[in-house]
């Protein structure tokens, strides 16, 4: 696959060699066999360096070039590590940039940031970052933004405190995450994470960073498919549990609160042929009721 790609590389710089080769034909004509030769050689190796960089590089950060889950797999992971995996490909704008929002909004203004990604409308992620307007945010897809988390008022190092929370996390709790987790990045006010799925090996973007005023943005979303069955709010919802402990401030994902989220989680639910995504939940041994036609 490779190499069908380096193709017309490689037929551009051999076609050139004659010509230049040519042009110092003057001076150099008992060498400039010699000297084309070795430019194609060297032609051939750069591009395949290249090459192989840009493919590691891809392949580090959408965990492609791996055979197993993260070291913290539950050891049930085994029984599925030679199967097809789905792991996709990050956003390239994660981490700290800048953002704005409400910008095709009617009745707010456009607020630009540093901070996290939003999401895209599907049901399959959760962040701080979004319009201020429910309506606004309706408009392309279900309502995913969530409160910033506010830490404890007596802790005096929050983030700290959450790098704790989420590296001790339990994978497979919920019947989620079987894969494990990595932290893929770590500084003083910032945390990425990548959770894998147990048997297709689904990928999840998880972000944390520390904002001026105390507060936390958050960012969980999947990379590929239209509903996550509910893994973003279930890992949300566990991390922040802890948190909660010890006196952060952080509402709870219900389907009070994100109402669309959850019908689109129950409804692939209902609807997957996997009995064990529907373990540990109310579909677990039912199905939805559904109005008969005829």
């Amino acid at each position: 696959y490779y190499l069908l790609l380096l193709l017309p590389l490689l037929r551009s710089a051999e076609a050139e060699l004659p010509a230049c080769a040519h042009a110092g034909a003057a001076r150099t004509a008992r060498a400039a066999p010699f000297a084309a030769a070795a430019t194609a050689s060297t032609t051939r190796r750069a591009a395949l360096r290249l090459l192989g960089r840009g493919a590691l590089t891809a392949s580090l950060a959408s965990g492609a070039g791996r055979a197993a889950g993260f070291e913290n797999a539950i050891p049930e992971y085994a029984s599925y590590a030679d199967k097809a995996k789905r792991r996709g490909t990050p956003p390239k704008d994660l981490g700290l940039l800048r953002r704005t929002v409400n910008e095709n909004s009617i009745d707010a203004d456009p607020v630009s940031f540093v901070g996290l990604r939003g999401c895209d409308g599907k049901p399959n992620c959760f962040s701080t970052t979004g319009d201020e307007l429910l309506e606004d945010r309706i408009l392309t897809g279900v309502d995913t933004l969530i409160a910033p988390w506010r830490p404890a008022a007596g802790d005096a190092a929050p983030f700290k405190s959450l790098v704790k929370a989420a590296k001790a996390y339990r994978p497979g709790q919920g019947y989620i995450d079987g894969g494990g987790f990595q932290v893929v990045k770590e500084t003083d006010g910032y945390l990425y994470l990548q959770f894998e799925a147990l048997k297709k090996g689904y990928i999840d973007d998880v972000e944390f960073a520390l904002r001026s005023d105390g507060l936390v943005e958050v960012r969980s979303g999947s990379r590929v498919g239209q509903t996550d069955f509910g893994v973003n709010a279930k890992r949300l919802n566990y991390i922040a549990a802890a948190l909660r402990k010890d006196g952060w401030a952080i509402a709870e994902i219900t389907p009070s609160s994100h109402r669309d989220y959850f019908e689109a989680a129950n409804e692939g639910l209902d609807l997957t042929f996997d009995q064990d995504r529907r373990r540990g939940t109310e579909l677990e041994g039912a199905r939805l009721e559904r109005p008969s036609v005829g």
